[in-house]
């Protein structure tokens, strides 16, 4: 399966909880990832820069003030952690806007990402040794928490009353 061929896709993959492969094959087959997805993404981006109320952005969203908040939250981070020139860069940023919530130092921020890079570095290297393939990495690191495959009937989340069928 492809990974999603823009950062518009890749928002809101990252926006609405997919992994970019899973968002790739729903996009195949839902007008919801072709069409409502990218329209969430544009309010977003516009709530963002006309810095509207959580009230306001939920009724575009559909959602209530909550979901709209974090759906936004979501987005900002994606987009700067698509900002990264290589994927390095993205992962240490990813590692910092994820430690973002328990950490606000910015500094020590950069400290503990880089310390997740290293860590993560290591593990690949083991990966490699060890001749697995980045496809069977990636597929672990999808599977559910607990190690568990998500069901196969489980689609993605709704979120809003504009995805019911």
């Amino acid at each position: 399966m492809a990974t999603p061929s823009t950062p518009e896709d890749r928002f809101a993959a990252d926006v609405f909880g997919l992994t970019y492969r899973e968002h790739a094959a729903a996009r195949e087959v839902d007008y919801r990832w072709r069409i409502v997805a990218p329209e969430a993404i544009d309010s977003l981006r516009r709530a963002d820069r006309e810095r509207w109320s959580p009230e306001k952005l939920a009724d575009y969203l559909r959602s209530d003030p909550a979901e709209a908040s974090l759906r936004l939250r979501r987005f900002l981070m994606s987009e700067r952690v698509n900002a990264g020139a290589d994927t390095p860069e993205r992962l240490n940023l990813l590692f910092r806007e994820w430690l973002a919530r328990f950490e606000p130092d910015a500094g020590e921020r950069r400290e503990l990402a880089r310390d997740l890079s290293r860590l993560l570095s290591s593990q690949l290297h083991l990966a490699a040794q060890a001749g697995e393939t980045l496809d069977d990495l990636i597929d672990g690191l999808e599977k559910a928490e607990g190690g568990e495959e998500k069901p196969k009937d489980e689609g993605p989340k709704s979120w809003g009353p504009q995805w019911k069928d």
